[in-house]
């Protein structure tokens, strides 16, 4: 999937989560989201500590199950716009919260 224009707003592209990451990284069977599968080193995904790898569950108390969930909650972002995303940290086996303030273009 390439990223959006909210994607590289946010300094990160998304994809499905399909069997072979369900496996790879030993989610749990209740975890539903997006996998981050690249984040830009000088943008506001990783100032926000987000890393590839990461499963994205919410963006803004909202569930995004799909890549096409994620661009449609992430669609009308604008420069200044903060958000919470709700994350599944595999490495960690435990959930965080993480906010990030939208670049401009």
């Amino acid at each position: 999937v390439r990223p959006t224009s909210a994607g590289s707003l946010l300094g990160l592209a998304v994809r499905d989560l399909d069997g072979d990451d369900v496996a790879r990284l030993s989610l749990p069977p209740d975890v539903r989201g997006v996998l981050i599968s690249r984040v830009d080193p000088i943008g506001p995904a990783f100032d926000a500590d987000l890393e590839r790898g990461q499963v994205i569950l919410e963006v803004n108390r909202r569930p995004v199950g799909s890549a096409r969930d994620f661009q449609r909650v992430t669609g009308s972002l604008r420069p200044g716009d903060v958000l919470a995303i709700f994350l599944y940290l595999p490495d960690e086996d435990q959930r965080a919260l993480r906010t990030l303030r939208v670049d401009a273009p």
